[in-house]
């Protein structure tokens, strides 16, 4: 049987937008996350267990601004705590520098344990679980409002079918976040020699080259020929973007001796370690929920491996090592010419 929890249309305030080196959109980790801790909060009453999430779009407002019409957008930044009458005589509060945004997004959670209930159990459930999203943070952004809480279930393909109907009457109109880290294995296998941080700019990074408009008697083009500069399209067709997926390690694991304050396990009671981690990044395509076939295929889903804690769609075990880039200093004109 499939049982999946629709959280429909949360409207979310103040959320954060940065992840790893990219900004517009939160990780997919914090999403994840959302869905551990509503899990944590409903276990206490109800034997559950969720196994992942679907991540679906419908409006955002980036919190940036432009000083000048050509420059680069920069975030909206503010003093907390807000300036008082107290502080014009003593040093004001600073700022630290954050990306904030407003969305409405829905998710839709998919449970790996089974919830038999009755219809009054199952409202009693979704006003619980109404409860505590209200509570929450996603994103650390305030959640303010709901649409609507539902909880689907099928056990036959009629019902599949039904249920994936279903699924996107909720979430409609909306953008749905799907897994394309396939592009980067296809990019890289018709270039072995490229690093895959060559392959993932090729997504992430707006590129430009030359077009050099030759005279009628030009063969080639000289310095002195004037040229057109036009964008180069992405590796594949459709709404690519670079997304944060994960965390890679890259110290050992510290136990509470040397670090104090750990979670707790929810399995066994026991004190969890700790190490530092470093963002593992791949790419995601924007697709109309109209186009999704199985809501199933959409489901992001933890995938932990030695060192590795990733959220994928499709789980492959990741390299043994991680890929080590080395950078070499390029000059302006060695960069034209590559062009």
């Amino acid at each position: 049987m499939s049982q999946y929890l629709v959280l429909s249309k949360m409207r979310v305030q103040k959320a954060n937008c940065i992840a790893g080196f990219t900004w517009g959109f939160p990780a997919i980790t914090q999403f994840s996350g959302f869905t551990h801790a509503l899990q944590r909060k409903l276990a206490h009453k109800y034997d559950i267990a969720f196994s992942g999430c679907a991540v679906i779009s419908h409006d955002y407002q980036l919190h940036v601004y432009k000083p000048k019409p050509q420059a680069n957008f920069e975030f909206i930044q503010s003093r907390n705590p807000a300036v008082l009458a107290q502080h014009k005589t003593r040093s004001s509060p600073p700022i630290i520098e954050e990306g904030k945004m407003n969305l409405t997004v829905s998710l839709v959670i998919e449970l790996s344990k089974e919830l038999l209930a009755t219809s009054e159990q199952i409202e009693a459930f979704k006003q619980l679980v109404q409860e505590k999203c209200l509570t929450s943070r996603l994103a650390g952004g305030s959640v303010l409002a709901i649409g609507q809480v539902d909880f689907l279930s099928a056990s036959t393909q009629e019902q599949s079918e039904h249920l994936n109907r279903r699924v996107k009457r909720l979430t409609m109109p909306g953008f749905i976040l799907q897994d394309r880290s396939d592009y980067l294995k296809q990019l890289q296998a018709k270039n072995p020699d490229a690093e895959q941080i060559d392959a993932w700019l090729d997504f992430s990074a707006l590129k430009y080259r030359a077009v050099p408009k030759l005279k009628d008697d030009e063969e080639q083009p000289t310095e002195q020929t004037e040229a057109d500069w036009v964008q180069v399209p992405k590796p594949f067709k459709g709404w690519l973007v670079p997304i944060m997926t994960g965390y890679k390690a890259i110290s050992e694991q510290y136990s509470t001796d040397e670090i104090s304050d750990l979670r707790v396990s929810d399995a066994d009671d026991s004190v969890l370690g700790c190490c530092f981690v470093e963002a593992i990044h791949s790419i995601g395509e924007w697709k109309g929920v109209h186009r999704i076939k199985d809501i199933c295929d959409m489901i992001w889903k933890y995938h932990v491996e030695n060192d590795w804690y990733l959220c994928a769609q499709k789980i492959e075990p990741p390299p043994e090592e991680p890929i080590e880039i080395e950078s070499q200093p390029q000059t302006f004109e060695d960069a034209i010419a590559n062009l």
